[in-house]
């Protein structure tokens, strides 16, 4: 009798324990790892784009200027999204040190929330510019190209 006990709790813990990995598969709603918490974000687009244009630059034709062209705007992007993310942290700072003042001063923390959700607004605006003058530098046959490029990449995964 004790012998049948034990072989049925060890099945049961089988069973359970091969159990657990799909109860947790089933809350991941068919993300990869890499995509696991992670939010797709103007800038990862801009700089996915960027990046997929400089690697396909002879297949897609580029000339000399528009890759200097694409290098220069990537340069910029970055560094101006640099400073933002810089100052948006720092503001975010200013805002906890506020926050722990006793008697704490509402009109001021509500300029310095405003101030950081303007520098968050310009950031966003400023990428979608750089994505609006990424693809300004590219000709409309060297845009259908990308798009195939861009599909082939999602098909295999590999963008």
């Amino acid at each position: 009798m004790k012998r049948k006990l034990m072989i049925i709790t060890l099945l049961i813990s089988v069973l359970t324990l091969n159990v657990m990995p799909l109860e947790g598969y089933a809350f991941d709603h068919g993300k990869t790892k890499w995509q696991k918490g992670c939010h797709w974000d103007f800038e990862k687009k801009f700089s996915n784009k960027a990046h997929l244009i400089l690697a396909k630059k002879k297949e897609l034709g580029l000339s000399d200027a528009q890759v200097t062209k694409i290098k220069e705007l990537k340069i910029k992007t970055k560094k101006d999204l640099i400073k933002k993310s810089a100052e948006i942290k720092m503001l975010a700072l200013d805002i906890k040190a506020a926050m722990w003042e006793d008697p704490i001063n509402t009109s001021a923390l509500n300029k310095l929330i405003d101030k950081k959700y303007d520098l968050k607004k310009e950031k966003a605006k400023s990428l979608t510019g750089a994505c609006a003058a990424l693809n300004d530098i590219l000709t409309k046959e060297q845009k259908e190209k990308l798009a195939g490029f861009r599909k082939k990449c999602k098909k295999q995964k590999t963008w």
